[in-house]
């Protein structure tokens, strides 16, 4: 290789290290207009392009696995390049090749059953996942997407079961905790649910999300009619916020204990519609702190 290639791709990896794409991917594409046929400026010019939203991603990474087919990588960011050009088959046939070349890494497992899933493989989706798991007992990743498409798909007791052993491997993890509570409670598991929540009120220290799990605790001892159970954590909730809720729980929750009283009270339906939305307020709350530690 000539100097000036290996000037051109070190530049450019430099840029990309950098986060400065632009000037990578600039750097990248002259370099190949030197020689169009350097893996490693096409490898930089494609994941350049794919972190600037440009379609030429997968122009230049289709040419990468052409020079290099026994690349898993490159095949794994040709499979996301496609994906982010909304060719899931393309996607899916590009990552599953990756898997074929190296079989031990779990992060393209996980990948390939992310992209399975949305192609509506979700049998393939669920056998990437957990072998991906299998894999990687220190890394959850697989086991919350597993829980998750599980019970996007109606199968509560294997999402639980996903979600049992995330948390199992990582008791830290307030969103696998917060999982499995929400989960115990749609099949019925009342004392696993409010098992969960009473550990979250441990593992939640984030200002006002006390509220938020108080709630949830309210909400299990209400489907489960022990009014004065309900009432003793109602009567905990004033103490941590002044949410109009909380308020109304109180009056609600005293209502089925006493009778009706001098302060009326929502109906039971309207109760459960805004305790369930309160829950899904707290999840999204997880979910961007997730999103924003990219796991």
């Amino acid at each position: 290789m000539d100097v000036s290639m290996l000037e051109f791709a070190g530049r450019a990896q430099d840029a990309f290290d950098a986060a400065h794409f632009k000037d990578s991917y600039r750097l990248a594409v002259e370099g190949l207009n030197g020689r169009a046929d350097h893996p490693g400026l096409l490898a930089i010019a494609g994941r350049a392009a794919m972190e600037l939203g440009l379609d030429e991603a997968t122009t230049y990474l289709g040419r990468l696995v052409e020079q290099t087919p026994a690349d898993a990588t490159a095949w794994r960011d040709l499979g996301m390049a496609r994906l982010n050009s909304a060719d899931l088959g393309g996607a899916e046939q590009a990552l599953r090749t990756a898997v074929q070349l190296d079989p031990g890494d779990s992060a393209m497992r996980v990948s390939l059953g992310h992209v399975a899933y949305l192609g509506g493989a979700a049998d393939e989706a669920d056998r990437q996942l957990s072998e991906a798991a299998r894999m990687a007992p220190a890394d959850v990743t697989a086991l919350r997407s597993l829980s998750e498409m599980r019970r996007l798909k109606g199968r509560v007791q294997a999402a639980i079961d996903a979600a049992d052993e995330l948390v199992r491997r990582a008791p830290e993890d307030i969103a696998g905790t917060m999982s499995l509570a929400e989960l115990n409670l749609t099949l019925g598991n009342y004392a696993e649910s409010l098992a969960c929540y009473r550990r979250l009120t441990e593992l939640d220290t984030d200002q006002g999300h006390a509220g938020h799990i108080i709630h949830a605790m309210i909400e299990v001892e209400i489907c489960r009619e022990r009014w004065r159970r309900a009432l003793d954590y109602a009567i905990i909730a004033t103490t941590l916020d002044r949410h109009r809720l909380t308020t109304d729980l109180l009056a609600f929750v005293s209502n089925q204990l006493f009778g009706t009283g001098e302060r009326p009270a929502p109906p039971r339906q309207e109760i459960e519609s805004r305790l369930r939305a309160r829950r899904s307020e707290h999840r999204r709350l997880h979910a961007e702190v997730l999103a924003g530690l990219g796991t």
